[in-house]
C-alpha cells in the first residue's frame, strides 16, 4: 500500500516541476505538453516517467543531450516521500488529502523560492484560500465545523499579523527588511490550515533549521553567511512538516 501512495507521490512530483518551471516564466501549466528547457523538443511519454526516465536517459535530454537538472527527480522523490508520510500520518481520510495539499503547493513555492526568490502570488493566495475553504473538514483545527471555520480565520489572521510584527521590528533593528512578503502570506496560509498553536512552534522550527544552515554552510564555505539574504520558505515547510508529524494528533 504505501508503495501506491509512492507511485501517486511521484506523478504529483512530475506535475510539481511543471509548476516550478512555467509558474516563474508565466506559462500555462496544461499546455504545451512537457518540452525540454534547452531545445524546446517535445518530451515523449517514456522519457517522462518519474525518475526512472532521468535515469535510463543518463541526465541528459534525448533530442539534444543537455543535462537534466538533478532538481527533477528530487523534487519527484521528496513528494513520493511526503505522500507516504502523510499516508502513515493520517491514513486515507480528509486529513491525508487536505494536507498532502498543503505539503505539494509548499514544496512547489520552496523550490520556486530557490530558484527565483520569490514567492508567487497566486501560490499563497491558493493556499490561504484552500485552507479556509477546506477548514469545515479540517479535524485539527476542532470537533464542530463553526469551531473549525473559526479557528481557521484567526489562524490566518494571527500567522499574518505575526509575521508582519516581525517585520516591523527587524526593520527598526536592522535597517532593512527581515522579512520578506512571500513568507507573510505563507504564515498567514498556515494559520489556515492549522490554527494559531501552530505559527509560534513552526517559526521557532524554522528558525532554528536555518540558523543550523547558515552555520554549516559558513564552516564548509569558510565565509561569512550572517547578513545575506535567505530564501526562508524551505525552512518554513520543515518546520510546518515537523509541527504536524511531532505535534498533531487526531
Amino acid at each position: 500500500m504505501f508503495f501506491l501512495f509512492f507511485i501517486f507521490g511521484l506523478v504529483l512530483g512530475s506535475f510539481a516541476n511543471v509548476l516550478i518551471y512555467r509558474i516563474p516564466l508565466d506559462l500555462s501549466i496544461i499546455f504545451p505538453n512537457s518540452f525540454c528547457p534547452n531545445c524546446k523538443a517535445p518530451i515523449k511519454w517514456y522519457d517522462n516517467i518519474p525518475i526512472l526516465s532521468y535515469i535510463f536517459l543518463s541526465g541528459r535530454c534525448r533530442s539534444c543531450k543537455a543535462k537534466i537538472s538533478i532538481i527533477y527527480p528530487v523534487v519527484e522523490f521528496l513528494c513520493g516521500s511526503i505522500c507516504v508520510l502523510l499516508y502513515f500520518k493520517f491514513g486515507l481520510s480528509f486529513s491525508f488529502f487536505i494536507f498532502l495539499n498543503l505539503f505539494f503547493v509548499l514544496l512547489v513555492i520552496s523550490f520556486i523560492d530557490i530558484k527565483i526568490t520569490e514567492v508567487p502570488d497566486v501560490l499563497s493566495y491558493y493556499l490561504i484560500i484552500s485552507g479556509l475553504v477546506l477548514s469545515f473538514l479540517n479535524p485539527i483545527l476542532g470537533f464542530e465545523i463553526p469551531l473549525r471555520i473559526m479557528n481557521s480565520f484567526i489562524g490566518g489572521l494571527v500567522g499574518f499579523c505575526f509575521l508582519v510584527l516581525i517585520e516591523i521590528l527587524g526593520r527598526k533593528i536592522f535597517k532593512k527588511p527581515a522579512i520578506g512578503g512571500g513568507d507573510v502570506k505563507i504564515f498567514c496560509a498556515l494559520g489556515t490550515y492549522l490554527g494559531v498553536n501552530s505559527i509560534f512552534r513552526i517559526m521557532f522550527f524554522a528558525c532554528v533549521i536555518a540558523l543550523a544552515y547558515v552555520l554549516i554552510l559558513g564552516l564548509i564555505k569558510k565565509e561569512k553567511i550572517f547578513g545575506k539574504y535567505l530564501q526562508f520558505v524551505p525552512f518554513i515547510s520543515i518546520g510546518c512538516l515537523i509541527y504536524v508529524f511531532l505535534f498533531v494528533n487526531l
